[in-house]
């Protein structure tokens, strides 16, 4: 194979910024959330090797979670956290035939959890993309809906750190 590597002729930069805040309300409950901005600073070039930014120009996250709950009277050690995601629409660059627009989209992820403390687990049931909207994330490419998943997680503690 033989490939020619080329670059855009003008001067191409990007600026943006991300501000997040994770927020302890106590022991049990903390809310997070965060803002993107991202810009493809063209400059006046109209040279067709610019390259695809693919970013959106605004997006955020809002979450929250919860542990040590006490559910169904029987113990402490319940969680629970959800996040919610939006990205703004935005034109995706690819080859000519994949290039159009994407649009905004939001989506709620969501998760449950329950410690098992004298075996060292922890198990976990959740969702991204809880509501299954389905939403295209790249133009030309599948509809995205709903994952569920589970998870078991072991931690290997020692006898002295008890």
């Amino acid at each position: 194979g033989y490939r020619v590597a080329a670059n855009a002729k003008g001067k191409v930069s990007t600026q943006g910024f991300t501000l997040g805040l994770n927020y302890f309300m106590n022991q049990y409950l903390t809310i997070n959330g965060n803002y993107s901005w991202n810009k493809l600073n063209k400059k006046g070039a109209d040279d067709p090797i610019i390259p695809a930014f693919n970013t959106p120009e605004h997006k955020f996250n809002l979450g929250f979670g919860l542990r040590d709950l006490t559910l169904f009277g029987v113990s402490r050690n319940w969680g629970f956290s959800t996040n919610y995601k939006w990205v703004e629409g935005f034109i995706f660059e690819g080859s000519p035939q994949f290039t159009g627009s994407v649009p905004s989209y939001g989506l709620l992820d969501a998760q449950i959890n329950k410690k098992i403390e004298k075996a060292n687990l922890t198990i976990k049931i959740g969702a991204s993309n809880l509501l299954n909207n389905k939403v295209l994330q790249v133009y030309g490419g599948p509809v995205i809906g709903r994952m569920i998943y589970t998870t078991l997680s072991f931690d290997w503690k020692d006898k002295k750190d008890k």
